[in-house]
């Protein structure tokens, strides 16, 4: 896992102060890991010629004076050109553009671009605004990050591209980049759900100590959640030989109107480790059938360890009410509660009943009719959307020892055990997973890690990163069926 935060501007202040670092010094670092990939970029972006003209954008602030750095030091080297969108105007900027311009820098300026400047070039790099950018760009900046977009070549930011707010939501026109170098840490803003199209690959660049270093150096932990690797996958391996298939728990998914939901949610639990796997229903069908290795039950058998309800179960309050009920008299047993579920009216009286071991799935349509109910306020889905880390938060840390799965480009995992709050981002989701049956197969994961006797926080994330790594399985990004992402569950 790494660490993540909204704001780093204070740990630049605590380290320069902890080990005696310049501002000129972390600024060389910083130059120093765009350098980096600017002299070695194709094992990212595939194979090209080596690249000859480089195009660095600059603004007035210290991002741009980034930019200015890394120009002096590519000098020479390449065909090296700095637009400048504006001015220098922090002092460093201003002491490195004229560092820039005696080593032999060609400065264009904004205005004066032709079509020339970007036609032959090999790699932009986006030094304008950074973290700093809040607002929208003017028409004139619009039209010139438009050019650079549209340009056929590979694009790296410099921190954060250009267009890219804190909070995450993105102005019309930001850089699109194939590479982010961020420095000194992770921010927030890269992880949002509408970032995923605007930063590509990031990397976290160092800035004159060791990562660890820099993320130490300010008293207290200013960190707001971590980051998922592919490393943190918890995968349910056998590692005793005597045991049976009740070693590994017995899973209950409910069926309803909707009985393919789950039937692939059993399936997901199945294949994911769990010894059982009984698919429940009250279907008036007289042939309600499951695959062969599911077992079929019109009541919920004894000595289940979790079950998975409210997926194509049906929004009538009869066909939930008896899973919320049977949850909470069976204080043992643990669940996972989705789609049609989520959205009950009692779901409230529920979460308030069941003291741990539940993990919420939502995603943010579902997730706003659950702040409705639950008195957390109304909002719209794309204020869901944009503001989802706090909205996540605060869901958990008003319903403790509940987990909470936010479904997106990039999922949010929230759990608070009533002291500390812990946050989690799943980056590694690919768009294939946009498909219908895609939820139902992340609810049997989880379930089914539940069942092997993962805390519900553990199989929260175990399960969300086997769904999202699974995905990367897939080669074709339209094609995939929720079998198919099943299937690539044994890959990993």
């Amino acid at each position: 896992m790494q660490k993540l935060y909204t704001d780093t501007r204070k740990i630049d202040s605590s380290c320069r102060a902890a080990y005696g670092l310049t501002e000129e010094i972390m600024m060389e670092n910083a130059a120093m890991a765009l350098e980096k990939v600017v002299r070695n970029p194709y094992p990212i972006s595939g194979e090209r010629r080596a690249p000859q003209k480089i195009v660095i954008a600059c603004g007035g602030g210290n991002n741009g004076a980034d930019g200015y750095t890394l120009a002096r030091r590519l000098r020479f080297d390449y065909d090296v050109a700095v637009i400048q969108f504006t001015e220098p105007e922090s002092e460093l900027c201003k002491l490195q553009a004229d560092r820039a311009e005696k080593c032999g820098v060609r400065f264009v300026k904004r205005d004066d671009l032709s079509f020339y400047d970007l036609r032959y070039t090999d790699i932009i790099v986006d030094c304008v605004y950074g973290s700093g950018f809040h607002d929208d760009f003017d028409e004139k900046i619009f039209i010139t990050m438009n050019d650079m977009n549209t340009c056929d070549c590979f694009k790296i930011a410099c921190d954060v591209p250009s267009g890219l707010r804190e909070n995450g939501t993105v102005a019309e026109g930001a850089f699109v980049a194939d590479v982010t170098v961020t420095m000194g840490a992770l921010k927030t803003c890269l992880y949002s759900d509408c970032a995923k199209d605007y930063v590509g690959e990031v990397i976290c660049g160092e800035l004159g100590v060791n990562r660890r270093l820099y993320e130490n150096s300010s008293n207290g932990n200013l960190s707001v959640g971590m980051l998922l690797e592919e490393s943190d996958l918890y995968l349910p391996h056998r590692d005793r030989c005597n045991v049976n298939k009740g070693s590994f728990g017995h899973v209950v998914v409910v069926s309803g109107e909707k009985a393919g939901a789950a039937v692939l949610a059993g399936s997901a639990a199945l294949r994911f480790g769990a010894g059982l796997v009984t698919v429940v229903h009250k279907s008036s069908k007289k042939n309600f059938e499951v695959p062969p290795e599911l077992m079929s039950a019109t009541e919920i058998p004894e000595n289940i360890k979790a079950i998975a309800f409210g997926m194509g179960l049906g929004k009538e309050t009869a066909k939930i009410q008896p899973y919320f009920d049977w949850v909470v008299e069976h204080s043992d047993s643990k669940c996972v509660v989705d789609a049609d579920a989520l959205c009950s009216e009692n779901l409230r009286d529920f979460i308030e009943k069941k003291e741990k071991g539940v993990v919420l799935t939502p995603h943010p349509k579902e997730f706003q009719t659950m702040l409705k109910n639950c008195d957390l306020g109304e909002y719209t889905v794309p204020e869901i959307v944009e503001n989802r880390m706090e909205l996540v938060e605060k869901f958990c840390r008003k319903f403790p020892k509940k987990t909470l799965v936010l479904k997106g480009a990039n999922p949010v995992i929230g759990y608070f055990d009533g002291y500390k709050y812990k946050m989690f981002i799943n980056p590694f989701g690919r768009p294939c997973l946009a498909k219908a049956g895609s939820g139902d197969v992340l609810s049997g994961l989880i379930v089914a890690l539940l069942a092997q006797k993962r805390k519900s926080i553990e199989a929260a994330m175990g399960g969300s990163l086997a769904h999202a790594l699974a995905s990367r399985k897939i080669k074709c990004d339209y094609a995939m069926t929720p079998m198919d992402l099943i299937n690539a569950v044994t890959e990993l």
